[in-house]
């Protein structure tokens, strides 16, 4: 984690930004996010971003199209364009952002006023994860439960994971991790985003890490 990304979050502060809305994908602050952008508006989004601040704010999308409320501000750290003319990008999380108002504009992507007020200790994100555990409030047990529920929800997906690699991130780091890259539904992902703060995340993550594991196994059973 880096003191330059903490300063930075802490003095970015857009008013209105330009929104990718993807369903499935949330962005955590102090990880990075691997984008794959082809359509001609996000494109175009990326271009601007790029000749502006380089700043994107990423949201999920409801069934009725509207976008969630709560999101995350990224900027663009990577970018280089395919063959295809894809581009292919990394975001890394500054901060989580409210959707106050979307905004009317002549661009062809969706645009948003927000604001930063809910979520200001989402700058120490950035340097947390290298505290020691007795300083970030994480404990043996903490782990431990994570660690319990990741392998049964591993052995339900059927997926190897490289444990010792695991055990050498700092907790709050993993935690996020995790958030942003296992299976769940876009609700469940959202829910994990809302949370107030890395300790409520972890006990919501092993919740729905429990349930999902459960219920695939329950429909392993049902065809056996």
């Amino acid at each position: 984690m880096s003191v330059y990304y903490k300063s930075l979050a802490k003095r970015t502060n857009p008013a209105i930004i330009p929104i990718f809305p993807l369903n499935g994908s949330v962005l955590f602050p102090g990880c990075d996010l691997p984008l794959n952008i082809f359509e001609p508006r996000y494109l175009n989004m990326i271009e601007d971003a790029l000749r502006a601040d380089r700043l994107i704010g990423m949201t999920q999308v409801k069934e009725e199209g509207s976008i969630e409320k709560i999101g995350s501000l990224g900027r663009i750290t990577q970018f280089s364009e395919a063959d295809d003319g894809r581009y292919l990008i990394v975001l890394k999380g500054l901060k989580r952002f409210r959707i106050l108002q979307e905004i009317e504009d002549k661009a062809p992507y969706r645009q948003a006023r927000i604001s930063f007020d809910e979520f200001s200790a989402d700058i120490d994100s950035h340097v947390g994860a290298d505290l020691p555990a007795a300083l970030t409030g994480s404990s043996t047990g903490d782990r431990n439960a994570l660690t319990v529920a990741m392998k049964s929800f591993a052995k339900t997906l059927g997926v190897n994971v490289d444990w010792k690699a695991l055990s050498e991130i700092p907790l709050p780091n993993l935690v996020d991790q995790a958030s942003m890259i296992s299976p769940f539904k876009p609700v469940d992902k959202q829910s994990l985003l809302e949370a107030k703060d890395t300790d409520e995340r972890r006990r919501l993550l092993i919740g729905l890490m429990h349930l999902y594991a459960s219920l695939d196994s329950g429909d392993s059973n049902k065809t056996q």
